[in-house]
């Protein structure tokens, strides 16, 4: 039997090079191919193009570097080429023309076609939607938040789950709750701490109870507490397009030194 014929590591790259362009023609995300000395794109597929805001042909031959928005892209790609296993996969940003930076999820794999002969595949998929939406979310957030210190009153929003979901500073100060529990954010400790500052912590647990028994309850009671202070709590649900999300409940002094 005649043994095989060596087999050229530089040919079978060099075949893949050539054939590859194609394969990731096929993908749906945006794929470049990248060469590990230099980090210079061989090949790109359209969907790369549309992303960058270039022709593909147009990024053949750029260094991924000129693509990079942020400081921590030198780290990444460092990483990359000391040897990273088989991927690695982050959140950044690239760059198209006019300075326009585009969040992506990126994904970096080494592929060797031949011994000594490697490329890097790497795929990014656009965030952009996701971004601003989360974006947008921030910023309702926000606008929450200042019309919430606008008003008068103490106000503490809670879900359904009774999980504190904001609340303003007078609230805070009604109730002299600890800093260090506001910058937590610990529900529990924040509830406790309310239990303890009342008079008779028995009854006002019990009227609680019932308050979140009845999703849909309307209710105004005071509150005695050991301060001195009578605090009137009204309560009412949270709703969004019908259906109950949560609980607001509002509190204002009424009278002090009982």
């Amino acid at each position: 039997m005649n043994n095989p014929l060596p087999v050229d590591r530089f040919s079978v790259a060099d075949a893949a090079r050539r054939t590859w362009p194609h394969l990731i023609e096929s993908m749906l995300e945006a794929v470049c191919l990248v060469e590990p000395e230099g980090l210079r794109i061989v090949a790109a597929n359209a969907a790369a193009g549309r992303l960058l805001g270039v022709a593909p042909s147009d990024l053949v031959g750029r260094d991924m570097h000129e693509m990079a928005v942020t400081p921590e892209d030198d780290v990444f790609w460092r990483e990359v080429a000391e040897g990273f296993g088989a991927s690695i996969v982050s959140e950044s940003f690239v760059s198209r023309p006019g300075g326009v930076a585009v969040p992506v999820t990126r994904r970096v794999s080494r592929v060797e076609p031949a011994p000594g002969a490697a490329l890097y595949v790497v795929a990014l998929q656009d965030r952009s939607a996701e971004f601003e939406a989360g974006r947008s979310a921030d910023a309702s957030k926000a606008e929450l938040q200042a019309t919430l210190e606008s008003v008068s009153d103490g106000v503490l929003v809670t879900d359904l789950a009774g999980h504190i979901s904001n609340f303003n500073r007078r609230f805070a100060a009604i109730w002299e709750l600890p800093d260090e529990m506001l910058l937590l954010r610990a529900d529990d400790e924040v509830f406790d701490w309310m239990r303890m500052q009342v008079q008779d912590p028995r009854q006002y647990m019990q009227r609680l109870a019932e308050i979140d028994a009845a999703t849909l309850m309307q209710a105004t009671d005071r509150v005695a507490l050991r301060s001195g202070k009578v605090v009137e709590r009204a309560t009412a649900p949270q709703c969004s397009r019908g259906r109950p999300i949560g609980r607001v409940f509002s509190y204002r002094e009424t009278q002090t030194g009982l």
